[in-house]
């Protein structure tokens, strides 16, 4: 379907700018130009690159078309993700070249606070729900205070995967639902004796995957670094008791003894080699194993789930992206404009299901998909999608303890409290008031105040 959607795109966009150059007679084209008085104007573009190419593409043809239909110069620029805020950053400080529109979302705009260079965009996200309603997690879980600082567009989301084979053979005949039955079943399999452990889930110094996992555990257990006004509620009895029966876990062989030294590519990459039983990853893991021959066995021995719920909730850690445009932008409504066109039912459902399950659409009309109901992993996504709400310092509800929070977490603290405590490098009090010190040196930035 990739190919032949990308080869549709460029075929239309050669018909447009044949229609551009000219011949006798007024195009369907010319006359929308004349409604909206676009002709002769320009506006910048900066896409982000995601994984796939052909949906590099498609995203750039489509933005290419938008200007041929209204006789804008549209001049789009891919840039990798690993770069995009450092040229940002340049072109901002430098108060030239920046762009009108960016791919962005809620760490990108938290990390201006309090000089964010984005527009309040919230009027833009209103029209879009009333034609066409978002997500009720993909509307609350965008808006950072009482503002939208950029229009939803897509979710990553973090799947559970199960060796339902390992489970069977323990003879569990149901797939764990809560974290109580995915502890239960991850001791039950556990063999390390063998070199499998039941649990994939690390805690090591870089390790971002986990980090957001750790956090999410903990948030449906009830357990919050941040309560609603931004205050610092870290040394709770619900966050001690999650990190001691981690600690537990580790100490009893369920976890690797080396998953307190993997990064991001730790568990899934145990996953891969047949070490662990339960991990909690992006999708991309289901599309490692479905695209290469030799994990052909695993994957059918797989189960693909969203994840548990806790004693309180089932939130999710939301990894939404969308579009800003920024405050030196000279002509808002054409960037809005654009970005209504990009959300357009046909278009946006052919490009999300040509990267299904890896982002997830912020739409509700998006659960009558096929392409999310036939398909059990991307059914899967879509639920997660349903249920992300959470971000990094939730459930804190000010503009000041989000930025504080999401300062806080690049240093990966509530890993980093899990590995002291269960590598025995210093005590559940000590390691909880280290990180409490901490939060409060970022609360002190974000004020403009000196750290004590």
């Amino acid at each position: 379907m990739k190919k032949r959607f990308a080869a549709f795109m460029v075929v239309m966009v050669m018909i447009f700018s044949l229609i551009g150059c000219g011949g006798a007679g007024t195009s369907s084209a010319d006359a929308q130009t004349a409604e909206t008085g676009s002709e002769g104007k320009e506006i910048t573009v900066w896409i982000e690159k995601i994984f796939s190419e052909d949906a590099n593409m498609q995203m750039e043809a489509r933005l290419k078309q938008y200007g041929e239909e209204k006789g804008v110069a549209v001049h789009v620029e891919q840039i990798g993700a690993t770069d995009f805020m450092t040229k940002l950053n340049a072109a901002i400080e430098a108060k030239q070249g920046v762009p009108d529109i960016i791919s962005s979302s809620t760490t990108k705009v938290l990390n201006y606070y309090p000089n964010i260079p984005c527009m309040d965009v919230s009027e833009v996200v209103e029209e879009i729900h009333k034609e066409r309603p978002f997500l009720e997690a993909s509307l609350a879980g965008t808006k950072i205070g009482d503002v939208h600082y950029y229009v939803p567009f897509d979710n990553s989301s973090c799947l559970m995967f199960v060796r339902k084979d390992k489970l069977a053979e323990a003879g569990i005949t149901e797939m764990p639902e809560t974290w109580e039955e995915v502890f239960a079943a991850a001791e039950k399999i556990s063999d390390p004796d063998h070199d499998f452990y039941g649990l994939g889930m690390g805690c090591g110094a870089n390790d971002d995957d986990d980090e957001n996992t750790l956090r999410q555990y903990c948030w449906n257990m009830g357990g919050y670094l941040f309560d609603k006004d931004g205050n610092i509620t870290a040394n709770n009895d619900v966050l001690k008791a999650c990190v001691n029966h981690y600690a537990e876990l580790y100490r009893a062989g369920v976890i690797p003894a080396d998953a307190t030294t993997w990064d991001a590519g730790g568990n899934n990459g145990s996953y891969l080699a047949g070490r662990t039983g339960i991990v909690f990853n992006a999708p991309t893991l289901y599309n490692a194993m479905r695209g290469d021959e030799q994990y052909k066995e695993l994957l059918e021995n797989t189960e693909v789930l969203a994840p548990p719920a806790g004693e309180v909730n089932q939130v999710y850690m939301a990894f939404p992206v969308g579009f800003s445009i920024m405050n030196t932008c000279k002509d808002t409504a054409l960037a809005s404009d654009i970005i209504r066109y990009l959300v357009e039912k046909e278009w946006y459902d052919e490009y999300l299901d040509s990267i299904a399950p890896i982002y997830a659409p912020v739409f509700q009309d998006e659960k009558e998909n096929p392409t999310w109901t036939e398909n059990p992993v991307n059914a899967q996504a879509l639920k997660y999608a349903e249920s992300a709400t959470g971000y990094y310092g939730y459930p804190v509800g000010t503009i000041e303890g989000r930025a504080t929070a999401a300062k806080h977490y690049f240093t990966f603290p509530v890993g980093k409290l899990y590995n002291q405590v269960a590598t025995e490098t210093t005590s559940l009090d000590e390691g909880i008031q280290s990180m409490i010190r901490d939060m409060e040196d970022f609360q002190d930035q974000v004020k403009g105040e000196e750290p004590q």
